[in-house]
């Protein structure tokens, strides 16, 4: 019997360790054992979760796991596995938590032997930005606006970086803002200089605008920026904690004049998209991230506020929570 530890929440700010015995004798023929090596906390959707904030879609509120960005050791294997054998390190979906039992479909993808664990761990928060790169369909030297510089914004910013676009951001945060000149972006700006920002996004304004921030006011900054017939990607969820003003979301001004295309962006579908986008599917974009960082086109050192063990977790989300010196992510290390 292996005895797993897994974080879980009973309700807002009530986070346990609880313990459960595997049987690894009992595994099916296509179910592997696994031992978590890391795992990246997703600090947006977890950190909702952790302050009781209201879920985006029905389920089950408390209790409930908490984590979705697994790198673990397979340490044994059923059957009729022959895909992956004891040893091999692979990223999945499941929560933070030391054991677990996966069938061979839900293996998202196996970790190169140069990448290290934690920082594979970040591929699905990647994973999210690069969504919205390939649903904006930026074209080399496509003047790029990426508003709120969270964790998934810096992501999306490296991608669309990657994927030739000048690249522009809006934050109010020194930090961040940094950050994101390293990624490649070209600048950055505050919300309270947006007319120097329109002035270097010219006439033609953004062909794309990413917006991963919750408030109206940037939303509406988003309608503003957005060029003729340009795309407007929402990660972020707009109205969701930001405070009321007196704005038509789809102000025909901005909407209708412009003949903007509203993109809402999430997980990758399992399967091909009928639209022929190269990669979009969910296994295929993993695996061309890990890729990418495997040959350093993406580094996500960038992105990691710092590293922990896994039994520290209450502490770090009182410090994403508090967002002093503006953190973005951490890993839990789960090998000690």
């Amino acid at each position: 019997m292996v005895e797993a530890k897994i974080a879980k929440l009973l309700g807002p700010r009530e986070l346990i360790f609880e313990s459960e015995h595997i049987d690894e004798n009992a595994l099916g023929s296509d179910e592997v054992l696994c031992k978590t090596l890391a795992t990246a906390i997703s600090p947006g959707t977890e950190i909702a979760a952790y302050n009781g904030s209201p879920p985006l879609r029905p389920v089950k509120v408390y209790p409930r796991v908490v984590g979705y960005c697994n790198v673990a050791e397979i340490i044994n294997t059923g059957s009729n596995v022959n895909e992956y054998e004891i040893g091999h390190r692979v990223l999945t979906f499941s929560s933070h938590r030391s054991h677990f039992i996966a069938k061979t479909q839900e293996i998202l993808a196996i970790v190169p032997d140069e990448v290290p664990s934690n920082l594979a761990s970040t591929t699905y928060i990647y994973h999210l930005g690069y969504n919205a790169i390939l649903n904006a369909n930026i074209k080399y030297g496509s003047p790029v606006l990426v508003i709120g510089l969270g964790v998934i914004g810096l992501c999306t910013v490296a991608l669309a970086n990657l994927a030739g676009g000048k690249v522009f951001a809006v934050t109010d945060q020194a930090l961040p803002a940094q950050k994101a000149i390293e990624l490649g972006a070209i600048e950055v700006f505050s919300r309270k200089d947006l007319p120097s920002l329109k002035l270097s996004l010219g006439n033609r304004l953004a062909d794309a605008v990413i917006t991963t921030s919750n408030s109206w006011y940037d939303w509406e900054l988003a309608l503003e920026s957005a060029g003729l017939n340009g795309k407007i990607c929402v990660l972020g969820f707009p109205g969701r904690g930001s405070e009321e003003i007196p704005l038509n979301p789809l102000d025909s001004r901005y909407f209708y004049h412009k003949q903007l295309q509203l993109h809402a962006v999430g997980s990758s579908p399992e399967n091909n998209d009928s639209r022929q986008f190269l990669k979009f599917n969910e296994k295929d974009n993993l695996q061309f991230l890990i890729e990418e960082i495997e040959k350093k086109n993406i580094d996500p050192n960038i992105i990691i506020t710092g590293e922990e063990v896994w039994s520290d977790l209450n502490s770090i989300y009182e410090r994403l929570s508090s967002r002093e010196n503006s953190p973005l992510t951490y890993i839990l290390n789960w090998e000690n």
